[in-house]
């Protein structure tokens, strides 16, 4: 019986493959015969995990690559052809996560414009210059698919992050706009929807009593860890997810899908 998560013969593209999401994904996406072309600020990371991949008989390669910056993107996408022949599948996975511009993205009547323009550079036209130069080529291959990497933010209003909230909604429109114009030629797009994902750091820094009320929050025994995320992206770029399109489709443990009184009502009904 044929393999529809097989990704044998596929070529695919991760940004932000260095660490975390992007790694994990790029490491599944190895695992299941994808040639993969690992993109990211940080080159000493992502020929770490090239090696490690490569160790495994898997074929990957590492490009530097800046997402603000167009040329940066072309000659990633560029480099990744060149090598491997094609390019069929795209995991936009680069985003804002500085410590320090994180900590500037707070109240809007403070807003640090330097910080709001960072943040949109990479989370939204990074992501939006990324398919501008892979559409091409995906449609050369016959159509494949992209994803983009969301958040929970750009459905909920909160007391910080509302330039990484905003650009994570503008991401979920280019989605629908990719499926929509793309579509009859092949080509497939949509966007994981994540909430807190443990890493090493979080593991590290992340107080216990912020992950226990986060862990309150959701629906699951145990907050999501990056190889979560993964496995969603890596289903969606398979042929199993081949009728899906336009979607943004929460990977969060089920955060976002509840009354907000919902950890109360259940310490009541559990201490009642």
């Amino acid at each position: 019986m044929e393999d529809r998560f097989s990704l044998v013969g596929h070529v695919a593209l991760v940004t932000g493959a260095g660490t975390g999401i992007g790694q994990a994904t790029a490491q599944l996406l190895a695992h299941r015969g994808a040639k993969v072309a690992l993109a990211g600020l940080r080159l000493d990371e992502l020929e770490a995990v090239r090696d490690a991949i490569n160790a495994t008989g898997a074929e990957s390669i590492a490009l530097a690559c800046d997402v603000t910056n167009e040329d940066s993107i072309a000659t990633a996408v560029s480099l990744a052809v060149a090598h491997f022949g094609k390019l069929d599948l795209v995991h936009g996975n680069a985003a804002m996560t500085e410590p320090a511009a994180m900590a500037k993205d707070g109240l809007v009547a403070d807003l640090d414009l330097a910080t709001w323009d960072a943040t949109l550079a990479i989370n939204l036209r990074g992501n939006a210059v990324l398919a501008k130069h892979c559409i091409p080529h995906l449609l050369a291959s016959g159509g494949g698919a992209i994803v983009f990497s969301g958040s929970g933010k750009a459905r909920q209003g909160d007391f910080d992050h509302p330039a990484y909230g905003a650009s994570k909604a503008g991401l979920e429109s280019l989605v629908r706009y990719i499926a929509t114009q793309y579509g009859k030629q092949g080509l497939r797009c949509n966007l994981v929807q994540i909430g807190l994902v443990m890493t090493a750091t979080l593991d590290a820094n992340l107080p216990a009593a912020v992950q226990a009320l986060m862990l309150e929050h959701h629906l699951t025994p145990a907050l999501g860890r990056a190889e979560d995320v993964a496995r969603a992206v890596a289903w969606l770029l398979s042929d199993e997810a081949r009728f899906i399109t336009g979607a943004a489709i929460p990977v969060d443990g089920g955060f976002t899908s509840h009354s907000p009184i919902y950890a109360d009502m259940l310490r009541m009904t559990t201490h009642a």
